[in-house]
């Protein structure tokens, strides 16, 4: 065997999986039955860690268990024969088990026909399991060694984002489904992403797409989910966070009936593929490339999972700072699938994170940045104006931000006996993430839909990101988590018009302003006298109210609400020459929703909202 050969790139890795007791309940992807639970007496916990080692781009070896047998015999390098003699129950085995070595491949031959800066070849990635009483330092250090080596680094252990940090005439009705109103996320900008304004629009549900989660637990059979007959692609199905992972589904996939959420896309095709493998080791690497392999060009894949790193401790990070991990999401958007990456928990800048080469990876303005192509998302507050919540990574790779907090969704326990959970309270990167997963399902959607094809992942990031459509921070250049996507900005933008009637959408329109009230009657819009108090209330259905005045010269002008009962509530502001994008909206300072305008001449229309499903009573004041 030449081990020389070629341009490729050979990947050691020295694996292990902690985490799992010997009673642990798991559904197995193998077992065909994605929801009856399993006992299995096999999957323990091993205090292991992984070893990273990365061959220089000359070297080739068969993709083979067992590897270090040829590799003593070839006699190519002294180190790894010293090496291996000197550890013999070492073992090489595949890294990648969940893919064929001949699909492996067939992706990195399409990858690099489309992209010339495609990921490295997968081909060569092995692990060894090693024991605690094995100093892995000292591993990487005798490795490093090798004239075959390019790099070499313990492989820290990936986290999963933990779940907590202490009518428009519409192919869908979310209406009926009575935890919609809680749903602040999916309503409009600046509170949410406008949903409503994609599901008027042919494919804005999600048909066609098919999703994926990523993570490792999940409650198949919640009520608001079991009839999207999810799929367990691979992998293995854990009680461990089960609760987080049936959030993660609801916010995007809970079903379009008469209980509970509803999701973003809800006619999509719903899967789920688990880090903890089939062969009980946990191994995040192998999970996307499995996707990977069995999605196609325009699908959407959602990593719901963080990472530790050498010196970092808790302070989590992105996934792909694991050069494993980077080199399968690479293959996967080479392939044109979009992969929605957690920014994760760890009140990082980004911008100054540097791997073990001391290379900035992550910072877009660096010589050293690596572009995954994964549309990476951070934390930002339910709140308007949103900003960055505290344990949000942030930085120039930051390209996204969704609702890390306050977001209602589905819900479980470990137990799994309860199937009608839901919470209010699901937050992190881990809830921001999974909103622009529905964002980019529907978006896609709608595009494979109308144009016959959906976007690249490079197109669809700068779609998402854009600041002219997508509703920015608190303070865009201390917050840099980029923007909450606008569906409605975004498909208005891309010429998607939606079917939602003028009468029954939540933003002001063309023309006279009506509001539309509980009994299905519509008013106009109440005139607003300067300097009068306004009192007013936002009862049951009754979420908006709206004013309009007059400016006859260039003024400024100064808007404050007194919320008296506290409520979730804010107001926005808009003048008669785009009636499509607010100029101003209030900022909450206390009880009081503050904000000032200099406003040009002409008619204005001012929305009162509450974004919370409770009574409210407010008291205007405009001068």
């Amino acid at each position: 065997m030449r081990i020389l050969k070629g341009m490729l790139v050979s990947t050691v890795a020295i694996t292990a999986f902690t985490g799992l007791g010997k009673t642990t309940h798991i559904v197995s992807a193998a077992s065909n039955n994605s929801v009856v639970q399993q006992k299995e007496a096999n999957v323990e916990k091993k205090d292991e860690k992984q070893i990273i080692v990365k061959f220089k781009n000359e070297i080739n070896l068969p993709y083979e268990d067992g590897i270090e047998k040829r590799i003593k015999h070839e006699k190519n390098d002294v180190v790894l024969e010293n090496f291996f003699s000197e550890f013999p129950d070492l073992t090489l085995t595949r890294l990648f088990t969940s893919v064929s070595p001949e699909e492996i491949q067939n992706l990195d031959k399409n990858a690099k026909t489309d992209n010339n800066n495609s990921s490295s070849n997968l081909l060569n990635y092995y692990t060894v399991q090693v024991s605690k009483n094995v100093q892995a330092e000292r591993l990487v250090e005798k490795l490093k060694q090798s004239p075959l080596i390019e790099d070499v680094y313990i492989k820290e252990l990936e986290n999963l984002t933990p779940p907590e940090i202490q009518l428009p005439n519409l192919s869908l009705n979310p209406y009926d489904d009575p935890r919609f109103e809680n749903q602040g996320y999916l309503k409009e900008a600046p509170y949410g992403i406008n949903a409503s304004y994609a599901w008027g629009i042919k494919g804005g549900d999600g048909k066609g797409i098919t999703f994926v989660d990523m993570e490792y637990g999940w409650l198949l059979n919640h009520e608001d989910l079991i009839n999207q007959n999810i799929e367990l692609m691979s992998g293995r199905n854990l009680d461990q966070h089960v609760g987080h992972g049936t959030s993660v589904l609801g916010v995007v996939s809970a079903e379009d009936n008469n209980i509970g959420n509803i999701g973003i896309t809800p006619k999509a095709t719903v899967k789920v593929i688990s880090q903890i493998r089939d062969n009980g080791q946990y191994n995040t690497a192998d999970a996307i490339l499995s996707a990977v392999n069995n999605l196609n060009a325009g699908d959407v894949l959602l990593l719901e999972a963080q990472s530790s790193y050498v010196g970092y401790g808790k302070q989590y990070l992105p996934v792909e700072v694991q050069p494993d991990v980077f080199d399968a999401i690479r293959t996967g958007t080479d392939k044109g699938i979009i992969i929605i990456e957690a920014g994760a928990n760890g009140s990082n800048d980004l911008d100054q994170f540097k791997d073990i080469n001391g290379k900035q990876v992550l910072n877009r303005n660096s010589k050293d940045f690596k572009d995954s192509g994964a549309i990476m998302v951070g934390a930002g507050s339910s709140t308007v104006p949103h900003e960055r919540l505290w344990f949000s990574n942030h930085g120039s790779r930051i390209d996204v931000y969704g609702w890390g907090e306050n977001v209602d969704t589905t819900s479980a326990e470990s137990s799994r006996s309860i199937l009608n959970l839901y919470t209010s309270r699901f937050n992190g990167t881990s809830s921001a993430s999974p909103i622009i997963a529905g964002a980019a399902t529907s978006i896609q959607s709608i595009a494979k839909e109308r144009l016959g094809q959906p976007y690249k992942p490079n197109e669809l990031r700068a779609i998402l990101s854009n600041t002219n459509t997508g509703t920015q921070s608190k303070n865009p250049s201390v917050d840099r988590i980029g923007v909450l996507p606008d569906l409605k900005a975004i498909l208005s933008n891309l010429g998607f018009k939606s079917n939602a009637s003028d009468s029954e959408s939540e933003h002001p329109q063309t023309g006279q302003i009506t509001e539309q009230e509980p009994n299905n009657q519509s008013i106009q819009a109440n005139i607003l006298d300067f300097n009068a108090t306004i009192k007013g209330n936002l009862n049951n259905n009754d979420n908006v109210d709206v004013y309009t005045f007059n400016i006859d010269s260039q003024r400024n002008i100064d808007i404050s609400t007194l919320n008296e009962k506290q409520i979730g509530m804010t107001w926005t502001l808009y003048h008669e020459s785009d009636l499509q994008n607010y100029v101003a909206y209030g900022q909450n300072d206390g009880n009081m929703i503050k904000g000032k305008y200099e406003a040009k001449p002409g008619k204005y229309y001012l929305y009162v909202y509450k974004y919370e499903n409770k009574n409210g009573s407010y008291s205007l004041n405009v001068k």
